[in-house]
């Protein structure tokens, strides 16, 4: 018994050295979090662009017009090369005469495919009402140039109801 014992101990030892060198030779892996804050007014998050975190977007939702508005900080410059445009009340198809719409906004990384001109950023926005009920995912383009002038549109990707409509 006393063998036994002797032999577990330097075993355990061993065995944590051996783990603990691992974690020393395992390359770190970057925290990337998008930040997201709102009050009955509007509400804005920010989302991580590209896959090694070197540009950002942040996006503002009005909740008294319903119209979603963001903009792509460039690292390089360190200013918004791209404006972002989309009203999410035709969305979620909300009564202009709706008193106080409820919206909630976050944001998430997503690698979307490329299917056209513009490369798609590694990031959505989530938005949900609560009158409709429903929650709409949208993806918006990281265009490769200068910038331009024009707001793109925030594409919608797809949507579900997460509770009956009160309407």
């Amino acid at each position: 018994m006393k063998l036994l014992r002797n032999s577990t101990v330097p075993g355990l030892l061993l065995g944590l050295v051996i783990g603990a060198g691992f974690m020393l030779m395992k390359a770190e892996t970057p925290v990337k979090a998008g930040a997201a804050n709102s009050n009955d007014k509007f509400s804005m998050c920010t989302v991580q662009t590209t896959a090694l975190g070197e540009t950002e977007a942040i996006f503002v939702l009005d909740h008294l017009t319903g119209v979603l508005r963001g903009g792509l900080l460039s690292a390089q410059t360190g200013g918004f090369t791209f404006t972002y445009l989309r009203n999410v009340a035709a969305d979620f198809q909300i009564n202009p005469a709706t008193p106080e719409p409820k919206y909630s906004m976050v944001a998430g990384p997503l690698n979307l495919r490329a299917s056209g001109g513009n490369q798609p950023a590694n990031g959505v926005v989530y938005i949900a009402e609560l009158t409709s009920g429903a929650c709409i995912a949208y993806g918006f383009a990281q265009p490769r140039g200068r910038g331009s002038a024009v707001p793109l549109e925030m594409v919608r990707l797809d949507g579900f109801q997460f509770r009956e409509s009160v309407k």
